[in-house]
């Protein structure tokens, strides 16, 4: 099992810091380990997810494509980040775009670990969900946030 050897990175990453060293490693006994090499596209906004990332090494893009020719960059995710987390959630198309901005490891936990870890044990499950309700509630505020912005700067310009 590749992906325990992550777990002093899982242990000292403050997403996690509610978490047992046994609930860190029973979680990633459920995580597979997965690399990809710089510009290898993760995901693809639109298709049908079925499990969600960690990076514990390297960089990954986020991007959200705005015409066919036009592509919006999001963000730059690093270790401890993750993403994926709204296909577990509600099984919607993906969002964005995720591509390896660096040669990059990341952990992946799939849908089936998902749901036997909704079966088995539920305090880790429940647990697991509030990181993913923190991360989701930050990411809001920011889009938020770039929405205020953008709408002042438009009745800006509409003023000129």
């Amino acid at each position: 099992m590749e992906s325990i050897k992550y777990l002093s990175k899982l242990t000292m990453n403050p997403k996690f810091i509610d978490f047992t060293k046994e609930e860190l490693k029973k979680f990633l006994s459920s995580c597979k380990v997965e690399k990809f090499n710089k510009g290898t596209m993760i995901i693809r906004e639109g298709e049908k997810g079925d499990k969600l990332y960690i990076v514990v090494e390297g960089q990954v893009g986020v991007s959200k494509a705005i015409t066919e020719e036009m592509v919006f960059f999001l963000t730059t995710l690093s270790e401890g980040d993750f993403f994926g987390e709204m296909a577990i959630l509600t099984s919607h198309p993906r969002s964005a775009n995720v591509f390896a901005k660096t040669d990059s490891t990341l952990l992946s936990f799939d849908i089936l670990a998902y749901n036997t870890l909704k079966r088995e044990n539920k305090l880790l499950f429940a647990k697991l969900n509030s990181v993913f309700a923190v991360t989701l509630a930050e990411r809001l505020y920011k889009v938020e946030e770039r929405i205020k912005l953008i709408i002042k700067a438009s009745l800006i310009k509409d003023i000129i």
